[in-house]
Order: structure tokens, then C-alpha cells, then sequence
């Protein structure tokens, strides 16, 4: 992947949805030959796959699945996997029976997948929605080599600084002032006198400390020299890669004791059970807290990870773009392409928020002039970036992402003193790599 070339389109992703301020026209994507595509899919079956999300998961995929139903006659068989088992056994998966249609990611696991011919080509779909969709985040949708789009992208989110306002507060700090590292050492010691986790954390994936280590990277050595080190034109051996770790060493003491024990959830639990400070993360779990109560949502806050170098300020975050795939191998394909365009349409995203949805949105359709508090500052953490990361198991090689980065996190966060050797390991196996 040529990351350098993305940094206009994927700004202008954000861009593109942030500005929007139509509301949500009724009607679909689908009505362009609705009496055909009725026709042909009525009385079918599609097989829907929902990536983890709990209860509230199923709650929105349901009313989603249900308003397609009403539409097309189709029945959609729904189930929800755990995210991290799907997403790990993704490959065997779509060799086998998948699911017709299913929540994926963009990047270099929808367009990876795609040109393996796993996914569906989605080109038609896409066309079809192209009237909501910003080119930009079509763009980020398609792949640079096949030319085509296996996702159709629906939603973005920032990864950011999440706590409680309340806890902020009762420790005598400002909620609107972690502004640098120092704001965030003090707020994380003053948590842990308290009997608190200072710095929640869960690596049990392998993945989830990854966004700890793309805004480190990011925050101390910049945006350039990060995407240069996920793609091989910087090394891990360097001295500016081994000053990110120094600082990623400061925070493991502040840590939860359980760290490799959990996973995105067991992060977000923490915050929701006012055990602990802070949580670097995506802020996709916010459903979560407003489905416990409208209190524990209004609580809830994220900023950017604060400032560790002048030069770099908070120039840079991560912000993946997610959508759903339809499977190659799928019993029911074009059923699937159809619950796919629906999930992109405005009809589609408008029974996704009804049932409780907080996410933001790419649609040029999609209404930001009603956002609660906390979605208005999701979309205030976005504008303070010019710099776009993907996140870095999409940032970077599959191959590579997964297998070594994630390992060497997880062995760095159980002996930081190991890093030399951690370091040297990583390099060695990015060397080794078949080169594309």
C-alpha cells in the first residue's frame, strides 16, 4: 500500500461526512430497479453476520435486518460472533460456508481479501449510493490494485482519550484540560491513589494495544515516520522507535494487572464500572454506555491523546473506516449485495440510528445538526487532526501486522525490558518478509 498517497482522500473522508447537515431522506439506494430486486428476492434467505457488539449489536442489526425485510420480502438470518474470532479466522471463513453479508473493515482487509477473490465486487452497489457517498470515502473503499470496492463504507470513528467527566472532576483536574503529557501522568497518578486503574488496557487480541502504539509513534516521531516504519522505509531498531516504547514503558506501571487477559470489552467495563481513569480506544463502544443508562452517555468524554511533542502537537489519529462485505462464497450473493446497499443507504442508516446507533456516519445524506454532546466532540477530536491513520493491523501488511507486531506488543507490555530484543526480533521479520 502507498500510504503517502492517502493522506488527502482519507482527510477528506472526515471532512466530507463531517459537513453534512442534510437530514436523512427516506428511501433507498435500492429503489433504482426496487421491482426487480424485489422480484428476484423475495422469499430468499441472506445470512448476516454481526461483529460482536453485545446486545446492542443485535438490537441495531435487527431493526436494520427487519426495515430490509419490509422492503424486499427477503428473510435475513442473523448471528453475532465474537470480533476478534471472526477476524482472526477470517480467511478460513470465507473458504468455507460464511455468512452472505457481514460488518468489515477497510483498508487492507477489505481490499487484501478482495483481490483473493474472497469478497464480493461491490461496484454496482456503490454506484448505486454514489449520490450519499463522498468520492473520498469511496476511494478509501476501493482498492489501489484491483481498482474495485469489496466494502461499502458506512461508518468512521475516532480513536481518542475516553474517560468520565465526573471521575476527571473528583480528582480535582479539568475534563477539558489533558492537554499534554504531564495533564496525563498527574490525572493517571491521581486515579491510582485513589485505588483505581490509572491507564486501562487490553491486549488479549493482540490488536487493541496497537492504537496505544500508533498514537505514541505518531505523537512523539510524527505521521510520516509512523506510516514509514509500518511499511519498511523506517526501522524498528531505530533510536526514534525506541523512544516510543520509553514512553509506551511509562504507562505499563499505571495498567491494569489483568492486561492480557482482556480485550476491547473488558477496557470498556473498567470505564463503565468507574474503575479506572482513562482508556485509550475507538470510541464504537459508546452504544454501550447509553444503553446502561442516559447518565453513564452523558459521562462519557473523549479528547485527543494530549501533546508528548511540540512538533507534532495532535496532528495525527487514527480513524478507521468501516462498512459491511458481502462474501464471494456466500450461498446468497446477491442477497448479500442487496443488505449491503441497504445498510449504506439513508433508509438503512435511518433504522440503525432508531435503534439506538451513536456512530458516525460517511453519508453526504446523514444529519450531524442534531448530534448529542458527545458526538459533537467526536467530531471535534477528528478536526484537530490533518493527519489520518487507518489503524495499524490496516496500515499495515497482513502478514506482518498480526502475526509479528501484535506478539511483540504483548511480549514488550510482560517485560519492558526486553525491548532491544523485541525490537530486533520485529525488524528481523519484517526483513524477511516476501516482498510484494
Amino acid at each position: 500500500m502507498s500510504e503517502e498517497k492517502n493522506v488527502v482522500s482519507r482527510r477528506s473522508v472526515l471532512k466530507g461526512a463531517a459537513v453534512g447537515g442534510a437530514a436523512l431522506v427516506a428511501g433507498s439506494a435500492l429503489s433504482a430497479g426496487t421491482a426487480s430486486a424485489a422480484t428476484r428476492l423475495k422469499g430468499s434467505t441472506v445470512k448476516w453476520t454481526t461483529r460482536g457488539g453485545g446486545a446492542t449489536g443485535d438490537k441495531i442489526a435487527k431493526a436494520v435486518n427487519d426495515a430490509f425485510t419490509k422492503k424486499t420480502g427477503a428473510k435475513v438470518v442473523a448471528q453475532q460472533v465474537n470480533s476478534d474470532d471472526f477476524q482472526n479466522n477470517f480467511a478460513q471463513i470465507m473458504q468455507g460456508s460464511p455468512d452472505d453479508a457481514f460488518g468489515w473493515m477497510a483498508g487492507y482487509r477489505s481490499n487484501h481479501f478482495g483481490e483473493l477473490g474472497l469478497l464480493a465486487d461491490l461496484t454496482r452497489e456503490i454506484n448505486r449510493l454514489k449520490s450519499t457517498l463522498p468520492a473520498s470515502a469511496i476511494k478509501g473503499a476501493t482498492s489501489p490494485v484491483s481498482k474495485k470496492p469489496y466494502i461499502i463504507p458506512t461508518t468512521y470513528y475516532p480513536w481518542g482519550l475516553h474517560y468520565r467527566k465526573s471521575m476527571v472532576k473528583d480528582i480535582g483536574m479539568d475534563p477539558e484540560k489533558i492537554n499534554n503529557w504531564d495533564d496525563l501522568v498527574k490525572l493517571m497518578t491521581l486515579t491510582q491513589k485513589k485505588g483505581l486503574v490509572g491507564y486501562s488496557l487490553g491486549a488479549k487480541g493482540g490488536w487493541e494495544a496497537m492504537g496505544t502504539f500508533d498514537i505514541l509513534n505518531s505523537r512523539i516521531n510524527g505521521y510520516k515516520y509512523h506510516i514509514d516504519l509500518l511499511n519498511g522505509r523506517a526501522k524498528w531498531t531505530d533510536a526514534k522507535t525506541k523512544e516510543t516504547f520509553k514512553y509506551f514503558a511509562q504507562l505499563i506501571p499505571f495498567m491494569n494487572d489483568n492486561v492480557m487477559d482482556i480485550s476491547w470489552d473488558g477496557m470498556r467495563d473498567l470505564l463503565l464500572q468507574k474503575k479506572t481513569g482513562v482508556m485509550m480506544m475507538g470510541s464504537w463502544f459508546a452504544n454501550d454506555f447509553k444503553a446502561k443508562s442516559q447518565a453513564d452517555y452523558d459521562d462519557l468524554w473523549i479528547v485527543p491523546f494530549p501533546e508528548i511533542n511540540p512538533k507534532f502537537g495532535v496532528d495525527t489519529i487514527d480513524a478507521p473506516l468501516d462498512g459491511i462485505s458481502v462474501a464471494a462464497n456466500g450461498k446468497n450473493v446477491e442477497g448479500g449485495k442487496a443488505l449491503a446497499e441497504f445498510w449504506g443507504s439513508p433508509e438503512g442508516i435511518q433504522e440503525a440510528i432508531k435503534a439506538g446507533d451513536t456512530s458516525i456516519y460517511v453519508s453526504k445524506s446523514f444529519d450531524t445538526s442534531k448530534y448529542d454532546a458527545f458526538n459533537k466532540q467526536k467530531l471535534a477530536v477528528l478536526a484537530a487532526a490533518k493527519n489520518i491513520m487507518f489503524f495499524l493491523d490496516r496500515d499495515a501488511r497482513g502478514d506482518f501486522a498480526g502475526p509479528v507486531v501484535g506478539p511483540a506488543i504483548q511480549s514488550f507490555i510482560k517485560k519492558p525490558s526486553d525491548v532491544n530484543k523485541i525490537l530486533e526480533s520485529v525488524q528481523a521479520q519484517w526483513d524477511a518478509l516476501p516482498k510484494n
